[in-house]
């Protein structure tokens, strides 16, 4: 058997070990369901009537498509729980596919099978693909706008633009983060325009003006929905944060214990190594992958500071991640020395087993998470209970799971649902309800919170992190 051979039978290996995790994906949410708040709020949205759907959208910070690909399962029941997350699996179906054909026949059995393997289990990668969420579907749609920003680059043919196009549209409607790579990826387009093919520069106007154009209608909100958010709190920047996305591609854990440290110091290691691989092997295409993650890292913490409410989360960067191991697998395939290519592929399942463990950990803390949370709300779901939010989202997240309870809301923002009060006074919901337990929902958001904190004798019985159960004392 000759060392290419060899290499495909690796890579079909790897590929394999891909189909392995697919089939963990479908028999996860069997087993280990947890849904996070965000996840609760995407229930309770894809759950309306569209009309009122595109009201909350509209008021959000985040375009529609995603919550359209939900609605395609309409025919089957939205409240399936089950059937949502597998909607997040999809794209990981979709990457086997492109990666079995297109990567396949580009760069061979070994990048194709390397690739669908890391992005199956490397960082938050496996979470993501069990989330209700749009991260997922970013990672798939931002995948294949780089795939044919290459193309571009190299054919500058009319096919590659459309699709270039089209797939960059397709990001942008899905997460605003996921336009920032996409803006990048005509910038090194230009680049190359400018210094190189100059008489692209046409092709290159008409793929901007197409885009500007399928998306204006949706500019309008965009804009309004920065003026809003802008306003609100924001976390700021943590060093500890911006120091993991260097690495987040294989570590995402933010903790600095001696054997993390360890970890990180390997993937440090790892990204030294194809920065290296790229480098001889002058491949510009990996390298432009590797440029799109940073940049849009940098970019994406200095953006989200000035507008929308929260820091950088590393599920915003699961498209980048993406595109770092696409590269990192075409610079491994592209190895002609047999020890050089051992060192590499024992350095990504070194990183591989480690992404695993955290993800492990991740997954049985997240469930013990949700365990707690679903005794505690089960527990004082009863006609007994009065439960006050001082919020509109806290109400999007909780309502379904305390259907029992009178619910208020303190703040009138675009409620659709007729199962809960509108009532801005908490002194008058006291009196209104007595002899029952009234609980307040404060969501972290201490200028909120402030004035309850200060007027009323409040108990904290519960704490999630993004918000808190309070008994209203009498």
């Amino acid at each position: 058997m000759s060392m290419y051979e060899k290499r495909d039978l690796l890579g079909m290996l790897f590929f394999g070990v891909g189909i392995l995790t697919l089939v963990s994906m479908f028999i996860s949410p069997l087993t280990n369901f947890f849904i996070h708040v965000d996840e609760s709020w995407t229930y309770t949205l894809v759950n309306l009537p569209i009309r009122q759907a595109m009201v909350v959208i509209v008021n959000d910070v985040h375009p529609p498509l995603y919550y359209g690909i939900l609605y395609l399962l309409t025919p089957f029941g939205l409240d399936n729980l089950y059937l949502l997350k597998v909607m997040s699996i999809i794209p990981y179906i979709l990457i086997m596919i492109v990666s079995m054909t297109k990567i396949r026949k580009d760069y061979g059995w070994l990048t194709a099978g390397l690739f669908v393997f890391c992005v199956g289990v490397m960082s938050d990668f496996f979470v993501e693909f069990l989330t209700i969420r749009m991260y997922s579907w970013g990672l798939f749609f931002v995948l294949m706008a780089f795939i044919y920003y290459g193309e571009v680059v190299s054919k500058w043919d009319r096919k590659s633009w459309i699709l270039l196009t089209f797939f960059s549209l397709l990001s942008a409607y899905t997460q605003y983060f996921f336009a920032i790579t996409c803006a990048l990826m005509y910038i090194l387009i230009l680049y190359r325009i400018i210094t190189e093919h100059r008489d692209r520069l046409r092709q290159f106007g008409k793929s901007v003006l197409a885009a500007l154009i399928l998306y204006a209608p949706w500019m309008i909100v965009f804009a309004r929905q920065i003026v809003t958010e802008s306003a609100g709190p924001h976390e700021g920047f943590k060093l500890a944060s911006a120091l993991n996305y260097l690495i987040c591609f294989a570590i995402k854990t933010e903790n600095f214990k001696p054997q993390t440290i360890v970890l990180k110091l390997v993937a440090v290691a790892f990204l030294v190594f194809i920065l290296v691989l790229i480098y001889r092997q002058k491949d510009r295409f990996s390298a432009s992958g590797i440029l799109l993650m940073y940049a849009t890292i940098a970019i994406g913490i200095i953006s989200l500071m000035f507008s929308f409410e929260n820091t950088m989360r590393v599920r915003y960067l699961v498209p980048v991640l993406g595109l770092f191991w696409l590269s990192a697998s075409i610079a491994i395939g592209k190895i002609k020395d047999k020890k050089v290519l051992i060192v590499a592929l024992i350095l990504v399942l070194v990183l591989a087993c480690a992404s695993l463990d955290i993800t492990h950990k991740d997954v049985n803390s997240r469930i013990e998470f949700d365990d707690e949370k679903v005794a505690f709300l089960d527990s004082i779901n009863n006609n007994t209970t009065v439960v006050v939010y001082n919020t509109d989202y806290g109400y999007r997240v909780l309502h379904t799971d305390l259907n029992a309870t009178k619910q208020y809301s303190l703040s009138d923002t675009y409620f659709y649902s007729d199962d809960v009060e509108i009532c801005k006074n908490l002194t008058k919901i006291i009196e209104k309800n007595p002899g029952k337990n009234i609980y307040l929902v404060n969501w972290k958001e201490p200028a909120k919170n402030k004035k309850y904190e200060e007027n009323f004798n409040l108990t904290k019985v519960y704490d999630a992190g993004h918000y808190s159960f309070n008994l209203v004392g009498r």
